[in-house]
């Protein structure tokens, strides 16, 4: 659309235009001195034609002069409308995978009931020594500290932290590998026994945003790398350690293991989830049952 302002200009540049031609055929008709063939109109029309001409053509090229530049206004801001749609479009395909991946761990486990609120993460921490990172839903969004928040990035989804401050429109959230971070986790294995132990899974030390230990591992227990470990949720009806987590939700696959078969056996574990790379994640708002297995 030509710019309102132009439209004015123009037409002031066109009426001063149309004085100057009334001039110039003035000044014509008198140096004529009304002698032409036709006697005074005559002349006046022979003059004003050969004078107006250049004028019309000047009057003509100020005209679409004006009409290419709006049009180029017009051609710049579809541009950017067109460049700014292309992000916004690169930016959804290029999330859309993980927000597949997010809706079908939301799926498997149950976790509407939980009352998921979306947020997009909108900062991470500046180094490694706090994994945190910041979404933009908080309180005005139901959001709580220890709520559990879970997200999907790489190739798995799971659990990713839980929220640790809170204010109206945002909330930091401590990632797995925080010092400050704790959960309750089960070896998800075919042995019986096995999946019944009851372990802590806790951030490996400073500086560290892919390795989680698995501590509490009796000697007798073998610990194969690539077992897959999920939260254990409350167990049984005691309120004194309760789980901040739904059990059952996936953390990661075993790597290696330290002082194996002996007491001090440390399982090491790689987040399912790349935790450097998360863009959107859903926290968990309401607990059902406890954070008890059904």
């Amino acid at each position: 659309m030509i710019d309102p302002a132009a439209r004015r200009r123009r037409r002031l540049l066109l009426a001063a235009l149309v004085v100057v031609c009334l001039v110039l055929i003035t000044a014509g008709f008198g140096s004529t001195g009304g002698s032409s063939t036709g006697g005074p109109i005559g002349a006046l029309g022979e003059g004003a034609s050969k004078i107006a001409k250049p004028v019309r053509d000047l009057v003509r090229w100020v005209g679409d002069t004006a009409d290419a530049k709006g049009e180029a206004e017009e051609l710049r801001a579809d541009a950017a409308r067109l460049r700014k749609e292309n992000v916004d479009l690169t930016s959804r395909l290029r999330k859309f995978p993980n927000e597949r991946r997010l809706q079908a761990l939301i799926a498997r486990y149950d976790l509407q009931r939980n009352s998921p609120v979306p947020a997009n993460v909108i900062g991470h921490s500046p180094t490694a020594w706090a994994t945190t990172i910041t979404i933009d839903r908080g309180a005005n969004d139901g959001v709580e500290e220890r709520q559990a928040v879970v997200g999907a990035a790489g190739e798995g989804a799971g659990l990713v932290g839980f929220v640790s401050a809170v204010s109206g429109g945002q909330a930091t959230v401590s990632l797995l590998p925080s010092q400050d971070v704790a959960v309750g986790a089960r070896l998800v294995t075919k042995d019986l026994a096995t999946n019944r132990l009851i372990l802590t899974v806790h951030g490996a030390g400073a500086g560290t945003v892919d390795d989680l230990e698995l501590d509490f591992v009796p000697s007798t227990t073998d610990i194969e790398p690539g077992t897959l470990v999920a939260t254990s949720g409350t167990v049984g009806d005691t309120t004194q350690f309760p789980s901040n987590a739904p059990p059952e939700l996936p953390i990661g696959k075993v790597t290696r293991v330290d002082n194996e078969r002996t007491d001090e056996q440390v399982a090491h574990i790689k987040p399912l989830v790349d935790l450097r790379t998360l863009e959107n994640v859903q926290v968990l708002t309401r607990v059902v049952n406890g954070n008890r297995g059904q």
